[in-house]
């Protein structure tokens, strides 16, 4: 049988020469090597996107039917996703790499379909596409004139279209989007399409009733909707000949002479894309996204983006104190690239400081630094509130505030720092691993991918203390790198689902942390002793397990743990198994390591707050 290795797997291929193009003799094998050949500017269209198939098995001239689920045969190592349905649950495959790509075409899925939104958000749609049909009497260059009018109309609301071929007679608009509800992007696209059609009902329909669409182009608004999904870019069609949807520039569109010039086969597009690139590049860049008009009655002709002091700019602080923040889960390893869900995976440092989420609210509002338990350090850490307050109103940063001293991270000097001042010689630092928003913008529901981008742009010319956390996406830089910086303070990895948006509840299943040494983490429940002076504490691990701190606390532990404690203490009570305690109101998070049997904890530190 047949073998090709794509991304590192060896896939066995079957019936290359079956005639998938009867009109043509295109054969299944000139399918598969297309495909093989614009994976790497296909895939990103498609990342995090559930996919469903034209399955065509025996060719375009035999039966074609939708598929949703994953075809029978489907390798278990492709990708798979739980998304909504009408019937409850439906799992449909996520195409992250070329070998998963190319193993479903195997299968005879030749056309590739994805929705507005990702698998991570269902319905939340960040971007949106009018598909422009022409009726009888018209072509692709009716669909040409009627495409600049609406690209002209989405620029007076601040939106930036590209466009590609449909890979039939007609295009295809695309707008990115800053994540909004499918429920409002399709009403806003089919108020624009009627608008379209009262000011040229020559030319546009809104409708799908056929017999007024003879010589005029019917701008579907429908596929916004978050049941319904569009043809890929790139994605083959299931046509008469082998055409393509392909990605175009306005110019080429405007340059075209005539319908022919405008489609495009297998044969064509690798050479187009290895000749000019994909024009539809810069449609997946984050940062191009943008919000639609609030409202119907504000959709006036407007300026892409309003000046300073613009009447009616909208508050750049969309985030306010406190959010609830994601929460890695200890592992025993490091996980593999293809590992939490098989997107890729972001390594980052381990650093030894505090959690701080960062809120730069403008000049009239000082800066808030939230603790792990919602607390503001900003009066405790004034350089790093300093810092973050000279960022752009609106930017929030999850981040970790540490000290540095000696050539290393030093914990302690946190502590001492919060009580009595930073020392000459100490340095603080905000070493952000996150953007949570930009100015006027909301980034959470974006992929981690994205947001890492979004980052390291909106950080690019801020000087310290304020800086990016070092990372990778190559698993033995990222061990490499720990091992070398040890000496520093780093404690281990935490390694990230490349595809996860920020969303607190499962944080576990998609963030993960590795600890180089044999701690753990573990909340402290009650103390025992004086409260100026305590002696232990009882700890519950995260199996469940309960408990007291062994050896007693050094002087220094005891003076960190009663410092953090105040004002967190309850009544004493009797526990039958430790003795007079002091129940915790607000639990602690501390580090400790276990060991023996039966088990014994030693207090390392506490984490902070």
């Amino acid at each position: 049988m047949p073998q090709m290795t794509v991304d590192g797997r060896t896939l066995a291929l079957s019936h290359l020469d079956k005639v998938y193009y009867p009109r043509t003799g295109t054969l299944k094998g000139e399918v598969l090597r297309y495909y093989a050949a614009v994976h790497g500017a296909l895939l990103p269209h498609l990342r995090d996107r559930p996919v469903s198939f034209l399955r065509c098995p025996d060719g375009v001239a035999a039966e074609v039917f939708v598929a949703k689920n994953p075809p029978p045969g489907t390798p278990d190592w492709v990708r798979t996703a739980e998304v909504p349905s009408n019937s409850g649950e439906l799992r449909q495959v996520v195409l992250d790499d070329g070998a998963g790509l190319l193993s479903v075409v195997n299968l005879g899925c030749l056309e590739l379909h994805v929705p507005q939104w990702h698998a991570a958000a269902p319905g939340l749609a960040d971007r949106l596409v009018l598909d422009l049909d022409p009726g009888a009497g018209a072509d692709v260059l009716t669909c040409r004139t009627v495409a600049g009018l609406l690209r002209e109309r989405l620029a007076a609301d601040g939106l930036e279209a590209w466009v590609k071929t449909s890979g039939g007679k007609g295009l295809h608009l695309l707008v990115p989007l800053e994540p909004t509800p499918s429920a409002r992007v399709s009403a806003y696209a089919k108020e624009l399409a009627a608008e379209l059609e009262a000011a040229r009902p020559e030319l546009v329909v809104h409708t799908m009733a056929k017999a007024r669409r003879t010589g005029r182009v019917l701008v579907d608004w429908s596929q916004n909707s978050a049941k319904k999904t569009t043809a890929a870019p790139y994605t083959v069609r299931a046509r008469e000949r082998p055409t393509v949807s392909a990605p175009l520039s306005w110019a080429e569109l405007d340059a075209a002479g005539s319908a022919a010039e405008l489609v495009f086969t297998i044969a064509e597009v690798p050479e187009r894309l290895a000749a000019g690139g994909d024009p539809l590049g810069q449609l997946l860049d984050p940062a191009r996204a943008r919000s639609l008009p609030a409202a119907a009655t504000h959709r006036a002709r407007r300026p892409s983006s309003a000046g300073a002091g613009t009447p009616g700019r909208r508050d750049p602080v969309v985030l306010t104190p406190p959010v609830e923040v994601m929460r890695p889960a200890a592992v025993p390893a490091v996980p593999p690239a293809d590992g939490l869900g098989g997107a890729g995976v972001l390594y980052e440092l381990k650093l030894d400081g505090f959690r701080c989420v960062a809120f730069a609210r403008g000049p009239e509002r000082p800066a808030f630094l939230q603790s792990r338990s919602g607390r503001d350090l900003a009066a405790e850490f004034p350089p790093i509130a300093a810092a973050v307050a000279r960022l752009p109103a609106g930017l929030v940063l999850d981040a970790e505030l540490v000290a540095w001293r000696g050539g290393r991270f030093a914990f302690e000097e946190l502590l001492r720092t919060r009580r009595d001042g930073a020392a000459e010689d100490v340095a603080l630092g905000l070493i952000a691993f996150d953007v949570l928003a930009l100015p006027g913008r909301d980034v959470r529901s974006l992929p981690l991918a994205d947001r890492r981008r979004l980052l390291l742009a909106a950080l690019a010319e801020v000087p310290p203390p304020v800086q990016p956390v070092l990372a990778t996406t190559d698993r033995a830089e990222a061990v490499a790198w720990m091992e070398q910086l040890a000496d520093t303070g780093v404690e281990g990895l935490v390694c990230k689902a490349a595809g996860s948006a920020y969303r607190p509840r499962g944080a576990g299943r998609v963030w993960v942390k590795y600890r180089r040494g044999d701690t753990v983490d573990a909340t402290v429940r009650a103390v025992t002793g004086p409260p100026a002076r305590p002696r232990a504490v009882v700890l519950e691990l995260d199996d469940g397990r309960v408990l007291l701190s062994s050896p007693p606390l050094s002087p220094l532990q005891s003076r960190q743990v009663a410092e953090l404690a105040a004002g967190r203490l309850g009544a004493p009570v009797h526990d039958p198994q430790y003795g007079d305690v002091r129940p915790l109101k607000v639990p602690l998070r501390a580090e400790v390591t276990v060991t023996g049997r039966p088990p014994a904890a030693h207090f390392v530190r506490l984490r902070g707050d």
